[in-house]
């Protein structure tokens, strides 16, 4: 007798599962590249992370005239 399909969505899981380890994994590496980056880089004084932005000016900054 011929195999059956038992084991079909058990493979499918399974790989689905590995791919998940395998991104986790790289996101992981990413962000601690990423705050490695940070570490070493000093801000500039015209660097956009030393000033905060408040949030009514980009209310003011985007808001559209109205119609007539």
């Amino acid at each position: 007798m011929g195999k059956s399909m038992f084991n079909f969505g058990n493979q499918v899981k399974e790989k689905a599962r590995q791919q998940k380890q395998i991104d986790k994994a790289s996101k992981r590496i990413m962000a601690k590249q990423q705050k490695a980056n940070l570490k070493t880089h000093t801000p500039n004084a015209d660097s956009d992370t030393t000033e905060p932005i408040l949030a009514e000016d980009i209310v003011k900054s985007t808001d559209l005239p109205t119609r007539p």
